[in-house]
């Protein structure tokens, strides 16, 4: 059994080129992604991965910040009652928006799901499969 998959006009304001689930074409993709700059560019460097792999083994679980407690706020998996392992150290004031860098008070630990689901600001989103 087949699953019909719409397409829909590139998110790009203007562009017509038709994409598979909605989003942008790859060459309005490719223009974003260049925009951003490189992880490094962004602040994501040695320092970056050696802050993280010392954040995540002192805050192992999905919502877990400096206070050691497990905040709901960006966990979904928290906030459903299940004790899930972090993979990724969350800013939880995006660098964009002014939040501080290698900061225990602007860290938490996140599952790459959540971690998605709050990049997309949308809570719903759950990679794993269930909403």
């Amino acid at each position: 059994m087949s699953t019909y998959t719409p397409t829909r006009p590139c998110s790009h304001p203007g562009c017509r080129r038709l994409v598979t689930g909605g989003g942008r074409c790859q060459a309005h993709a490719r223009v974003i992604d260049q925009a951003r700059g490189s992880a490094s560019q962004r602040g994501y460097d040695s320092a970056w991965a050696e802050f993280s792999r010392a954040w995540l083994a002192a805050f192992p679980w999905c919502g877990q910040r400096a206070d050691g407690w497990l905040h709901p706020e960006h966990s979904r998996c928290w906030s459903r009652g299940e004790l899930v392992r972090a993979q990724v150290t969350d800013h939880i004031v995006a660098l964009v928006d002014g939040g501080a860098h290698c900061d225990t008070r602007n860290s938490q630990s996140l599952c790459t799901s959540c971690n998605i689901a709050k990049h997309y600001g949308d809570h719903r989103i759950d990679v794993r499969g269930t909403p």
